[in-house]
């Protein structure tokens, strides 16, 4: 059952993470972009919303089955009831209307359907609608930020524990800028690189801009609030070499740095070099934005493991309980 609520509490995260990252990146990078240059760029920002909706939706699902087994596997865990005594007994719907973690599944149950009535009802309107995009961004950050009442950080007791509570919170928040929302520019990369029209390709050099901007932002901030989350797990440096706990987050922080290398590649040595070479971006193999194209998706691809050493740890007791 362990390695189950890893891989399940590993699928919701991404999903969560995802969820927001969509929207985030349709409301804070791509319509601010669209919306100061020509009228004609407005198809290719109906294009992508109709992508970001069509995959909010599935992602919108793995996120209500997966945070559903995982509710179902708590209140077993709870109980001492296999699965379907867990069922059976009702121990289930005690765990869900009688504990903590219930409370804070109930909210996000609701808003999730909330989230889903909005986006099947706006998922074939143009994107120039921004209120609606604007109202799933923000639902969809709700949902990933109460994530951090159900982790370790809610069982910090006192001052100290609201702060632990806040920082962790920041941290999933961030997430959503990045790595988040690296799926959704790699999604828009490819659409930019297809294009027949150079005014549109030459989109890419304002978008990259400002999701660099905000991606390292987010960035800096999740080292913060990592550093400040590992004082309050791990308390000292040999904590962090002896212990399980600590032996697992060294390998996540090793992943999140080649993340780094990979921002900080894009950002010093391609994304001044997109500009210049727009006209080359149809050509594969030269253009910097494929390159750029290429570090993304190995920064989804490292990310995706980050997320499941999260997963993990969430169910490792740390060195400072």
């Amino acid at each position: 059952m362990t390695l189950t609520l890893i891989l399940v509490r590993w699928m919701h995260l991404s999903a969560s993470i995802l969820m927001a990252g969509l929207f985030v990146f349709e409301t804070a990078i791509l319509l601010p972009v669209v919306r100061t240059t020509s009228a004609g760029n407005g198809d290719l920002l109906d294009t992508i919303h109709r992508v970001t909706c069509r995959a909010a939706l599935w992602t919108l699902l793995a996120a209500c089955v997966s945070w559903f087994v995982w509710s179902w596997l708590v209140a077993s865990a709870m109980s001492g009831d296999d699965l379907i005594e867990c069922f059976q007994s009702g121990d289930w719907l005690i765990v869900l209307t009688g504990t903590h973690f219930g409370h804070i599944w109930l909210f996000r149950a609701i808003v999730s359907l909330v989230s889903g009535l909005i986006l099947w009802s706006v998922r074939q309107r143009p994107g120039r609608e921004c209120i609606p995009t604007r109202i799933l961004a923000a639902l969809s950050l709700v949902e990933l930020l109460s994530l951090a009442w159900v982790g370790h950080a809610a069982a910090s007791p006192g001052a100290f524990g609201i702060v632990h509570l806040l920082g962790s919170a920041l941290h999933l928040g961030a997430s959503a800028f990045w790595p988040g929302a690296l799926a959704p520019l790699t999604a828009c990369l490819l659409l930019l690189i297809n294009s027949s029209q150079v005014e549109t390709i030459m989109l890419a050099t304002p978008i990259v801009r400002r999701f660099s901007a905000s991606s390292l932002i987010a960035a800096a901030v999740m080292a913060l609030t990592g550093l400040l989350n590992s004082i309050f797990m791990i308390a000292n440096f040999q904590g962090l070499l002896t212990s399980a706990y600590g032996r697992i987050l060294v390998a996540k922080l090793i992943l999140f740095f080649g993340m780094i290398g990979f921002g900080a590649w894009n950002l010093f040595l391609l994304k001044p070099r997109i500009a210049a070479d727009v006209p080359l971006a149809r050509l594969p193999g030269k253009s910097p934005l494929r390159l750029l194209l290429r570090n993304v998706l190995w920064e989804i691809g490292l990310g995706t493991l980050v997320v499941l050493i999260v997963g993990l740890l969430g169910i490792t007791s740390p060195p400072a309980r």
